[in-house]
């Protein structure tokens, strides 16, 4: 390891010194492989953009490409709730490939998932020396079709046999250049590595500058009509409409040939720079990818990992003033606002599964300005349990909650079904991993560029696109989707999609970050909320949530034990940290088991409670949900809590019926509760509502606005509840309480 005398800090430095070396022949020399891979910080330094990293030569790589599906492909209609949940059947298979004057096949690695097969890697690494930062951990390309080994789903339109899904490296080799300290650190695992001196030599020399790309020649690259995506948003809607899913991000494809890829990177660093841009180029794959992304999927420090969602978007305005206006419109969108907060509850939940209860938090809440665009973005922050490591995190969290929606996997098979092909690159993740230290950090894909070599021309694609809500203007969602696209366009071939639309972004030179202004008295309430944590820390010697597996039984409890019925929903996990935190064990069950007799999983599991959880879709798709509400309404349950999904179980058992609400559906949104002469504060997530035939069960609440949406039900003389609100959302207030008075029942 070497540590160097300060350098020049200059905007770019590390794109001068990678052209440097590439001139100086360091890649594609003795040292290694002539691939490239650029974590660059760009923009304003921040707390996210405080170095950059430059991958040195690389002897190892590790690439997945996709298999023959066979006769695997999934059928039906998602957007009509036809979603087929059946994990790959095939393992991963990792290819290991070495360097020797080209890319050589060493061995085939398998694994069973994502992070199992990430997992089998380790033992390739080289051993570490001291904490912090170092050289041989993996780097490099998971492109959102790595989905595939996430999510039990199957696609429509999978990627093309043989597609490249991921690249890796072991990264034996960084150049490490500190913004804040402005100094190089050169960082090398291979003893006696001659390549540092090599390095030294040139820094000595000094870097020179680039020189300044030229202007993109003009093309119009090929898209779909904005009417065609306008259409899509309103069927999006008409899925949200029917209780299929809640959120959804599209994304719109925009694709012509390019003159060179580096020279769009350049362009992006300079027009469009931010603080998670990566630039990763293969030559014998003959792919390149240029991002200049400012979104943080993943980033692990030991045992705490964190992840900073964006969802909300505003153009940029003419002037300063313009620009707190647009901010002020944006945190006074109702819509925009349930965005975001259904983005946080969603990505509290996929940390809930690998950490501990209690431990989640949401952190941060602000406004950053780019160049093009300006965004609300938030920071949710956990603990890692006990077993846990970065790749369960990965595994957990990859692919963003932000560019799919809620929940994650019916929309995840949605949009496989609304964008009609894969995609690709765009929406996965560049980033870092290291087992060895507990490090890593995964940028998203947006505001990204993908590159195929034909042999005779560079093929470039690029795709931006938005959340579609109930809420969603399909126009502006229309416009807003070429806001995002402006930059890499612009950068690619000279084209500005957003020209033409009522908002065209002016752009500017700067990023800012912003606080949230407290305009409404939802917003404040939010910024208290997460300023004040969402849930208590789980108690000491808390008992952790139990995985419910064929032939678990267990052994009566003098505490609580809640059975969660698991429907699919992307909060559920929200919901069993709380019990979890009231120091309830919790046994969690899909929704979709065929049981028919539920007295003998009631004589295995011995639960002193039962929790029918939300989910997408109807009651009766998921046949434990109704039978357990059959056997509540008979008396021959312990109490039950139905929540959302759960509770219309429930009303449909009684003989209620259950269609799309009359007054729209609402999702994200704190709303007013009525309960007798009492007014509470409950984030609302339904299309579906109950309406009361007989007086089998009792309404307890209504919605505060109509007074007429069933929002809450008991039964008379059972304890058999439900609600039709998510108390433990980010937005309820004191909504544990509703728990809390479960458990006491």
């Amino acid at each position: 390891m070497k540590v160097l005398s300060q350098v020049e800090n200059r905007e770019g430095f590390t794109l001068d010194l990678l052209e440097s070396l590439r001139k100086d022949g360091v890649f594609g020399s003795s040292h290694g492989a002539p691939d490239e891979l650029l974590l660059h910080s760009g923009g304003p330094q921040s707390d996210l953009s405080k170095r950059s990293l430059l991958m040195g030569p690389a002897t190892r790589r590790y690439i997945v490409r996709q298999q023959p599906l066979e006769s695997h492909s999934a059928t039906g209609s998602p957007l009509s709730g036809e979603i087929d949940l059946q994990p790959n059947p095939a393992p991963i298979q990792i290819h290991v490939e070495d360097w020797n004057d080209g890319w050589v096949f060493r061995e085939i690695v398998y694994g069973t998932d994502l992070a199992d097969g990430l997992r089998q890697l380790s033992t390739h690494l080289p051993p570490t020396h001291g904490d912090g930062f170092q050289a041989g951990g993996l780097a490099g390309l998971l492109t959102y079709d790595m989905v595939q080994h996430t999510e039990p789903l199957r696609f429509q339109h999978p990627p093309n046999e043989n597609s490249i899904l991921m690249i890796l490296y072991r990264a034996n080799r960084w150049i490490v250049h500190d913004r804040t300290e402005s100094t190089i650190e050169i960082l090398s695992s291979i003893e006696g590595d001659d390549w540092i001196s090599e390095i030294e030599r040139i820094l000595n020399q000094g870097v020179a500058l680039r020189n300044p790309p030229a202007r993109p020649r003009a093309r119009e690259p090929s898209t779909e009509t904005d009417a065609v995506h306008a259409q899509k948003v309103r069927r999006t809607q008409d899925a949200i409409r029917e209780g299929v899913l809640y959120q959804l991000n599209y994304g719109r494809t925009w694709s012509a040939e390019i003159d060179s890829p580096w020279d769009v990177f350049n362009r992006l660093e300079q027009d469009n720079p931010a603080p998670l841009s990566a630039w990763l180029y293969s030559p014998d794959l003959d792919i390149a990818i240029a991002s200049s992304s400012p979104e943080l999927l993943l980033k692990q420090d030991g045992q705490t990992i964190s992840t900073r969602p964006i969802k909300g978007t505003r153009p940029r305005g003419d002037d300063s003033e313009h620009d707190a206006n647009l901010r002020g419109e944006l945190v006074g969108s109702r819509k925009e606002i349930a965005e975001h907060l259904m983005l946080v509850d969603l990505e509290r939940n996929d940390l809930g599964r690998i950490c501990i209860p209690g431990s989640v938090q949401w952190k941060r809440w602000r406004i950053e300005s780019y160049p093009h665009v300006q965004h609300m973005v938030s920071e949710i922050e956990a603990t890692l349990c006990e077993g846990m490591d970065g790749f369960d995190a990965l595994q957990s969290i990859f692919p963003g909650g932000s560019i799919t929606g809620c929940p994650k996997s019916a929309t995840i098979a949605a949009i496989d079904e609304l964008e009609g092909a894969p995609r690709y690159a765009w929406t996965g993740s560049i980033g870092h991993i290291d087992p060895r230290t507990g490090q890593s950090q995964w940028n998203i894909l947006i505001r990204t560029l993908e590159a195929h070599f034909d042999g005779s021309t560079w093929q470039a694609t690029v795709q931006a696109g938005g959340g579609l809500v109930i809420g969603s203007d399909p126009w502006r969602e229309v416009e807003e989707a070429k806001w995002k696209a402006q930059a890499l366009c612009q950068a690619a071939w000279g084209h500005s999609p957003a020209g033409d639309t009522t908002h065209s972004p002016k752009g500017s030179s700067t990023m800012s970050i912003h606080p949230i202004p407290p305009i409404t008295p939802s917003v404040q309430h939010l910024l208290e909320n997460r300023d004040g944590g969402l849930v208590p820390p789980s108690p000491p010697n808390s008992p952790p949530p139990i995985v419910w597996h064929p032939g678990l039984s267990l052994e009566s409890t003098d505490g609580h034990r809640v059975l969660f019925v698991d429907n699919l929903d992307s909060f559920s996990w929200n919901i069993i940290h709380a019990f979890a935190t009231m120091n309830a064990q919790v046994v969690i069950v899909p929704g979709r088991l065929d049981v028919s007799d539920v007295t003998t999983l009631l004589q295995s599991l011995k639960p002193t409670h039962i929790v029918l959880g939300p989910g997408p879709g109807r009651p009766e798709q998921s046949n434990l949900t109704m039978a357990f509400a059959d056997a509540a309404l008979a008396g021959t349950t312990p109490p039950v809590l139905g929540i959302c999904l759960g509770h219309q179980a429930i009303g449909l058992a009684a003989g209620w019926t259950l269609g799309p609400s009359e007054y729209g559906a609402v999702h994200g949104v704190p709303d007013g509760i009525l309960h007798g002469n009492q007014h509470q504060l409950m984030t609302r997530y339904h299309s579906l509502a109950l309406t009361p035939t007989n007086d089998r069960l009792t309404v307890t609440s209504t919605d505060a606005t109509t007074n007429r949406v069933v929002m809450a039900l008991a039964h008379p003389k059972l304890p058999v509840y439900g609600v039709q609100y998510h108390p433990e959302s980010a937005g309820s207030v004191n909504g544990l309480q509703v728990f809390a008075d479960f458990l006491a029942q």
